[in-house]
């Protein structure tokens, strides 16, 4: 039996005989293969599929277009000496599903089942071979999930896979900052920050990275794109953590900027003294402010 290869990342891409002969589809038909295949472990009745995907059109008209799509999929699919029913199967209540059991390659299949099945294990104890094969996976993910389709669908199956291609390149990155690799370390640092720039927690990861590896004028110059990259997109300044950790990298710079009264060591006595003669102070500014106003009231 020919084998089914699909492309939903990077573009909608559908071929047989391992990848030799490459299927025509229209952009509503790509649409639909792609609901089928994200949602292949459920049927889904007709009425749904047709709303979802015609819903412009009065029910009767949205069921002909269903009927269509769905006969011209069909086509594809399982051309001349494929079997019907082999990928694309309907219910004995009319509801339409991908079959499963048949023999198919779907690249986010393949690449979400990977990456979790790697990177569920801390990165401190993983070995080389499996990070070496979580970044031959990573090269599955050539672009974004279907893109050019903006429904509701595709932008969520879109966000939930981006989430697993970020989270797996921080992997790579903690993986290779451990084993102090750390110019791959900041280069998956880099793409992360290439994809979502306003990720404070890899602008920090980063100060970290450069730091270790003796890049201090690095670390302070990732403390300026995350400054000025907060500042731009979002109007905000670096959080407390990110300007702490860059206080405690540069303690000399902040305390040009921001000298300290008195270089002496802090007195806890001392202070709980201070504390308490203020207190007083107040105290008898209260007693004074309540004199005053009774004798107001006496003479007026």
């Amino acid at each position: 039996m020919a084998i089914l290869q699909v492309m939903l990342l990077g573009g909608v891409h559908v071929t047989h005989n391992n990848w030799l002969t490459e299927a025509k589809l229209t952009r509503e038909i790509q649409a639909l293969l792609a609901y089928l295949l994200l949602q292949r472990h459920r049927a889904h009745p007709r009425e749904v599929l047709a709303g979802l995907f015609w819903a412009e059109h009065n029910q009767e008209k949205a069921h002909r277009a269903l009927n269509t799509a769905l006969w011209r999929l069909k086509k594809a699919l399982e051309p001349e000496g494929i079997p019907a029913g082999t990928y694309l199967i309907c219910t004995h209540s009319r509801e339409v599903g991908f079959n499963c059991e048949s023999q198919y390659w779907l690249d986010a299949e393949v690449f979400e089942l990977e990456t979790n099945h790697i990177i569920g294990n801390p990165s401190q104890t993983v070995d080389e071979v499996n990070v070496l094969e979580l970044e031959g996976i990573m090269d599955i993910y050539g672009g974004e999930l279907l893109e050019g389709f903006y429904d509701d669908w595709a932008l969520r199956e879109r966000e939930r896979l981006r989430a697993i291609y970020l989270k797996s390149l921080v992997y790579l990155m903690q993986y290779y900052k451990f084993h102090k690799a750390y110019e791959k370390a900041s280069a998956y640092g880099q793409q992360i920050l290439n994809l979502d720039p306003i990720r404070e927690d890899i602008h920090r990861e980063m100060m970290r990275i450069y730091l270790e590896s003796g890049q201090r004028a690095l670390a302070a110059r990732q403390y300026a794109i995350c400054q000025s990259t907060l500042a731009q997109e979002l109007g905000i300044s670096p959080m407390e953590e990110t300007q702490t950790l860059y206080v405690q990298i540069f303690p000399e710079t902040y305390k040009t900027r921001f000298p300290l009264a008195s270089e002496e060591p802090f007195n806890f006595e001392q202070a709980v003294g201070q504390l308490r003669q203020a207190s007083h102070t107040i105290d008898l500014a209260k007693e004074q402010v309540q004199q005053t106003l009774q004798f107001f009231t006496r003479y007026i």
